[in-house]
């Protein structure tokens, strides 16, 4: 299947992707499906006059099936009963809209004899649709890469299950439970190496309520879905979510408000980063000319940074030093003035005479406009620190990965790099904890403010 094959795992790993692909098929089989069902009834009995009217049928016909589930999950969107019903229900709402418009031309003979039809064409459509994806699955090609973690024998029985009936996740990797915790930072090199979208958990019952908060922060700060086995207990009480295979997952999410909020910050990231692209691209241009006419060497520098959850991307500054400047950092160490695990010079001797400008005013930093588009960095979170930097950092300092990293933060608009690291991390702590768009608001308008008055910046 070469490239339609690989644009199958490319999607089925967007899991947003995947379900707005299905949706949108699904929804095109069933206009065809009520287009089709109407025609042929207003050619059997001469009603072509309500074909006027077929949006607005198909659109109702849509919205019911919508309404009872069947543009679902697997188990409510192949559901027959569910499809009949909606049948049903288009059709006696068709009639009432028929009964209160008679102008129309919409009669009761049209309606039910276009019901049966749709009906039918939408089922066929939509079990050639199930077939279709039963098939991908069962080459592999649309399974989302999951992590298994639990205790050695659980995961062997799943891996089994998985097995015998290929479903909707591939295991690519993995880990052991270590008493009542997970090892996090194990979890955290298995979902590197593999590149896993999805961990599911057994023997979640023998977590402790701050081990399973820490793994769900982790993987939601990764963007990776969690799915729990539920135990005896848990099948009797809970909601089970049958998955392909015929898994019994539950779906752990964090809490519906604080998903919204995050939405909207990720919205507001969006938008502002790529006005500011189109707006600063003069400034870009004439920043890169002046780099590049100062000192010989790459106008972007592509450094390592360490962000949200421990992961490590590529950050993207205005180069501000001389091209040898991480060779010579080693005979600077001893006159570090940051203190902790940071290194700050105010009169770094590795700086260039347009980078001295250019931090000044912070526009070195404006190339992180691209991280914060790819979702990588938001507008405002702690700093991303170097790798160098976070090698040196304590677990107590880790904490401040628990965020997605900023352009600005807190510590920006109480100091910058006149504070010592750890007030940095008290800034950055107290930020994470005190979360708000507000807040987020508050910061960026301080922000324009300490650039503006070039407090703390060499």
């Amino acid at each position: 299947m070469g490239f339609f094959g690989d644009l199958i795992r490319e999607v089925s790993r967007a899991r947003p992707l995947r379900r707005s692909l299905s949706v949108a098929v699904l929804l095109l089989l069933d206009s065809a499906a009520v287009a089709a069902g109407l025609l042929a009834a207003a050619a059997l009995l001469e009603g072509g006059r309500a074909l006027r009217l077929l949006p607005l049928l198909a659109g109702l016909w849509l919205g019911v099936c919508a309404v009872l589930g069947l543009y679902g999950l697997a188990p409510s969107r192949r559901n027959p009963a569910a499809l009949a019903a909606a049948g049903l229900v288009w059709a006696g709402l068709a009639a009432l809209g028929a009964a209160l418009y008679p102008e129309s031309g919409l009669g009761l003979g049209l309606i039910l004899s276009s019901a049966l039809p749709a009906v039918a064409a939408s089922a066929g459509l939509r079990l050639l649709y199930e077939r279709v994806v039963d098939r991908v699955y069962s080459r592999g090609l649309a399974r989302v890469p999951a992590l298994l973690v639990g205790p050695a024998e659980d995961r062997g029985r799943l891996r089994r299950m998985m097995e015998r009936a290929p479903g909707g996740y591939e295991p690519v990797g993995e880990l052991d439970l270590r008493g009542a915790a997970v090892d996090l930072p194990a979890l955290r090199e298995e979902l590197d190496r593999t590149g896993a979208s999805s961990v599911i958990l057994m023997g979640a019952e023998r977590l402790s309520d701050e081990a399973f908060l820490g793994l769900l922060r982790s993987v939601r700060l990764r963007g990776v879905q969690l799915r729990v086995v539920p135990g005896a207990l848990g099948l009797l009480r809970s909601q089970v979510r049958l998955e392909g295979g015929g898994l019994p997952l539950l779906e752990v999410r964090y809490p519906q408000l604080d998903n919204a909020q995050r939405a909207l910050k990720r919205a507001m990231d969006v938008a502002l980063s790529l006005l500011g692209l189109a707006l600063l691209a003069p400034l870009f241009a004439a920043a890169a000319l002046a780099i590049r006419l100062d000192s010989p060497g790459p106008v972007l520098l592509r450094q390592k940074r360490v962000g949200a959850d421990e992961t490590v991307f590529i950050c993207y500054k205005f180069r501000s030093m001389y091209r040898d400047a991480e060779e010579r950092r080693e005979e600077l160490e001893p006159l570090n003035e940051a203190g902790g695990a940071a290194f700050k010079l105010r009169d770094d001797p590795r700086v260039t005479r347009v980078g001295r400008v250019l931090r000044r005013w912070s526009i070195d930093e404006l190339p992180q406009l691209v991280n914060v588009l790819r979702g990588e960095m938001s507008l405002v979170g702690p700093r991303p620190l170097p790798l160098r930097d976070f090698e040196r950092m304590g677990e107590l300092h880790k904490r401040r990965l628990a965020a997605l990293p900023g352009m600005t933060g807190y510590w920006q608009i109480s100091g910058r790099s006149d504070l010592p690291f750890e007030e940095m991390v008290r800034l950055d702590l107290y930020y994470i904890e005190n979360w708000s768009l507000s807040f987020d608001l508050k910061i960026i308008l301080k922000t324009i403010g300490a650039v503006l008055g070039r407090r703390g910046a060499y």
